[in-house]
């Protein structure tokens, strides 16, 4: 089974999370399935950063709710990152939803995490998935263009799951157990994505056999997805593709 690499965050080992530099150097680079993370601005805009503030990753602070989209747009979310003097990625601005999906729609297959919790998110994103003619069924395949959604939040997986039919769901989990497995057979999940400690082979066997695939983040460096690369795994989340898919290449 080929293992499918996803580009956590974008290239998030060599560019700003979750920036158009990480996205269009994992593109650039041969990695055309993306993960992304998503909130709400305080005026409803589906904006894509990792954390509910702003602090880490920007020259500002507080909650993303909090301020709406203009105010986002004046943050720094590039010079945080240490730059290797040969490169400029130039100032960096947190990405809307729709300018990602806009400009990497025909290249990428884009994992959209659900991170907040307001059910107005996900109709948000609906419409802006629908409004660029991605909202329809891929039957099981990451084809491109194409969306995935994920979340750890079971009660917003449902209610996305409900709102987008269409698209394929992953659950993703820190503490895997095979009930896990259960609860996305009975909401008609596609996809299940535990932390790479917590994987094993009888969670990998108990999904395959309900035509569920599996796929795992969490590893700290690319040699940690060795003792789990040959147990069945359909995917991996990484923040450097091109060490790990030398990895799986020097290990096949």
């Amino acid at each position: 089974m080929t293992v499918q690499i996803i580009a956590h965050r974008g290239f998030s080992s060599v560019r700003p999370e979750n920036t158009f530099a990480s996205f269009e150097h994992a593109i650039n680079s041969g990695f055309n399935l993306i993960e992304l993370d998503i909130h709400l601005s305080k005026d409803g805009v589906p904006v894509v950063m990792h954390d509910e503030t702003v602090d880490r990753t920007s020259n500002g602070s507080g909650p993303i709710k909090s301020k709406t989209l203009d105010e986002l747009k004046q943050l720094d979310v590039g010079s945080w990152f240490p730059k290797d003097s040969d490169i400029d990625f130039g100032i960096q601005r947190i990405p809307t939803l729709e300018e990602i999906i806009s400009t990497f729609r025909s290249k990428a297959h884009v994992f959209i995490e659900i991170k907040s919790e307001e059910e107005d998110l996900l109709f948000k994103t609906r419409d802006i998935i629908k409004d660029y003619g991605l909202l329809k069924s891929n039957a099981g395949n990451l084809k491109i263009p194409g969306v995935s959604m994920i979340s750890f939040n079971k009660e917003q997986l449902v209610r996305s799951k409900n709102i987008m039919p269409e698209l394929m769901h992953g659950y993703l989990v820190i503490y895997s157990d095979l009930e896990d497995i259960q609860f996305c057979v009975s909401n008609s999940l596609d996809g299940y994505f535990p932390h790479i400690g917590t994987l094993s082979r009888d969670l990998i066997i108990s999904a395959n056999k309900n035509n569920i695939s599996v796929g795992v983040w969490g590893a700290e460096k690319p040699e940690d997805l060795l003792p789990v690369k040959d147990l069945g795994l359909s995917g991996v989340t990484v923040d450097w593709p091109d060490r790990v898919e030398k990895l799986l290449k020097q290990t096949s």
